[in-house]
């Protein structure tokens, strides 16, 4: 294992056109990992032995990037042996091919450079991954192993889905929809999938260990616990004893002294016993659990006649980016931000409801969305808002009152279509360079358009996806 590492060490600082002895590198995004291999001397192959088998070595490569806010991330989860559903369910969790394929990895990690050619891709380190040094994380891992091996006991391969587990996920595999397996307590085929680890657990592991920050709050402290709960239950039984106390209540209790609208946040920080200042659904990120499992913290509002006025919006999306997108790749792997960020996210609704001219807590709700939303309604938004990019999306100048109002014509929340195209910001904005503004990648198809600069042909107000507010409220009814 020493000796793999620092083989693997030695590629630190490379670039692939170095690894690859010096030829222009070709082909998929597994070319790098492929790669990365080569380096140890060893060919592509699909055996179900570790790569290095004498050691019992496991070699990957993984992408990072770095966001907007300027954060570092992983770019995608990272996928391991395909799932043999007909003997997984022969096996336990520590004598499964699973650990003796992937308990212990070598990790090269890459920065993925958009605009610049594969070639000068650098490798940025080799990290050695070993599963069971974690107590916890692989206290959660191995539950995550056993719900999807239970999926299969009891028929139901064909409805797994990366949002079921928390850590470790069956992610789908194969060029296409067409890609299925049998199963051995069903006649029904199933998606062909694989293990994989989840992005969030990987930009866990590439901010501890590759850029030295340490996330600094945990809810788990004893891992005895998750022998006999998932992060869910112990989350939930968290959450319970405080179920019907109001907001007020709960401020008094937990010595809040302030009103922001981050509010309901700073109490749910509170329930769960973490320390240091909370401003918000963000600041849940550093969490560790959260984070590694990409759990998502949302509050709900609603009124006495429960109403949640609100739509829950995301950040916004770059143009151009988008409409360079596919939902999928060529290898049918999940392609598109907005594609790989909801299927890996679960979300945690917090709910509050006021009765009795009364802001109640109502419980929490995890919910993930579900294949059948994701690959229909919510897949035909996000390809008719690249369509319409690309071809110019319509605006249209509306006279209202003594103003003007620019219409366009992105998918709105009244398509009823899951989710929505809309702004963020309250400031509309159609100048060149503006600040609440975006350059299209084609021109606009103006209808009734302004005079003056303050009107570009290919510039608009910066837009985001919404998920429908009552979408939202169809996952939270039973708790309301």
């Amino acid at each position: 294992m020493e000796k793999v590492h620092n083989r693997a060490k030695d590629a630190v600082g490379k670039t692939l056109y170095e690894l690859n002895d010096y030829k222009s590198v070709e082909g998929t995004k597994n070319s790098v990992g492929d790669l990365f291999e080569k380096w140890f001397g060893k060919s592509k192959d699909s055996s179900s032995k570790p790569d290095m088998e004498e050691a019992e070595v496991e070699l990957k490569a993984t992408p990072f990037k770095k966001l907007k806010n300027g954060k570092l991330s992983a770019k995608e989860r990272l996928v391991l042996n395909i799932i043999n559903y007909n003997s997984i369910v022969n096996e336990t969790f520590l004598d499964s091919h699973f650990l003796y394929k992937n308990g212990k990895i070598e990790i090269a990690f890459y920065e993925y450079l958009d605009n610049v050619p594969k070639d000068e891709w650098t490798i940025q380190e080799a990290v050695f991954y070993e599963m069971s040094k974690n107590p916890v994380d692989f206290e959660i891992i191995r539950n995550d192993w056993e719900k999807i091996t239970q999926y299969v006991k009891d028929g139901k391969a064909h409805e797994l889905s990366e949002s079921l587990t928390n850590y470790l996920a069956p992610c789908t595999k194969g060029a296409s929809s067409r890609s299925v397996r049998t199963q051995p307590f069903s006649s029904v085929p199933a998606k062909q999938r694989a293990y994989s680890l989840k992005a969030g657990y990987m930009t866990s592991i590439l901010r501890k260990h590759v850029f030295g920050d340490e996330v600094s709050e945990s809810i788990i402290k004893d891992r005895f616990e998750l022998k006999v709960k998932s992060i869910e239950e112990i989350v939930l039984e968290r959450f319970a004893p405080y179920k019907g106390w109001t907001i007020e209540k709960l401020k008094r209790y937990f010595k809040i002294d302030n009103d922001s609208y981050q509010l309901n946040y700073q109490i749910a920080a509170c329930i769960l016993n973490l320390n240091g200042k909370f401003g918000g659904s963000d600041a849940f990120s550093k969490v560790e659990e959260f984070e590694k499992a990409s759990i998502l913290v949302k509050t709900v509002k609603f009124n006495e006649n429960n109403y949640n006025k609100e739509s829950m919006s995301f950040p916004s999306f770059k143009f151009k980016e988008l409409s360079e997108e596919t939902w999928v790749s060529e290898d049918g792997e999940p392609s598109a931000e907005w594609h790989n960020f909801l299927l890996d996210t679960r979300f945690l609704f917090f709910v509050v409801k006021t009765e009795n001219g009364q802001d109640v807590f109502k419980g929490i709700k995890f919910f993930t969305i579900p294949d059948e939303d994701l690959q229909g309604p919510i897949r035909a938004v996000w390809e008719d808002t690249v369509h319409k990019l690309n071809s110019g999306v319509e605006l249209k100048a509306v006279k209202r009152g003594d103003g003007i109002r620019i219409n366009n014509n992105f998918i709105s929340k009244s398509d009823d279509m899951i989710c929505h195209i809309r702004p963020h910001e309250r400031c509309s904005d159609y100048t060149e360079n503006g600040k609440y503004a975006d350059k299209l990648p084609v021109k606009a198809a103006w209808i009734n358009k302004p005079e003056g600069s303050k009107y570009s042909e290919q510039w608009m107000t910066k837009q985001c996806f919404w998920l429908n507010n009552n979408y939202i409220k169809e996952q939270v009814k039973d708790i309301l």
